[in-house]
């Protein structure tokens, strides 16, 4: 199935942010997010990974992310192994708060609007997976061609709308 216009927009300007991004963690000092990064991953690893080797392996993974979405390669792949990383994105929140929240209630500082920015990215990606029972049912029949003798609908594969919308469309 071929993705839209819209879905190929949305990978390839997912896959500059993340090219770019990554490709500034590469060399220190060079990208915003470092020292947040590195403080992020070693409170997440414990401090088994040393900081120079973790943004080492974070900008080898925003930039693959980057590359191959900019390139249509392994797209359903790469926008889930992007939200992964755009769930670890929200640690800072919870390990060190006072980076990201100012004196009111709502007050986000640069990092934590830095942070929730990628409440859209999120949403972005989530729209590129495609988690639509259709799909769903799609890849089960391609993966096992036993199923297309079984009505995937009255097993409550897919749901019931999308089963009446079949329906219109055979009448």
């Amino acid at each position: 199935m071929k993705l839209s216009t819209k879905h190929n927009i949305l990978a390839v300007s997912i896959g500059v942010v993340y090219l770019w991004f990554g490709a500034l963690k590469f060399f220190p000092d060079l990208s915003p997010a470092e020292g947040l990064a590195k403080s992020t991953i070693h409170m997440l690893t414990f401090g088994l990974i040393p900081d120079t080797v973790s943004i080492v392996l974070l900008a080898l993974w925003e930039t693959t992310i980057g590359v191959f979405l900019i390139f249509n390669l392994w797209r359903r792949t790469m926008a889930v192994l992007a939200l992964v990383h755009m769930v670890f994105t929200f640690a800072p929140l919870l390990f060190f708060p006072e980076q990201a929240f100012g004196e009111g209630p709502l007050y986000l500082t640069l990092v934590g609007q830095y942070i929730f920015k990628n409440l859209i990215i999120i949403a972005a990606l989530l729209n590129l997976v495609d988690f639509s029972a259709e799909n769903i049912k799609n890849k089960l029949k391609l993966k096992y061609p036993i199923l297309s003798l079984v009505d995937l609908n009255r097993l409550g594969v897919i749901g019931e709308r999308t089963h009446q919308k079949n329906l219109k469309k055979s009448k």
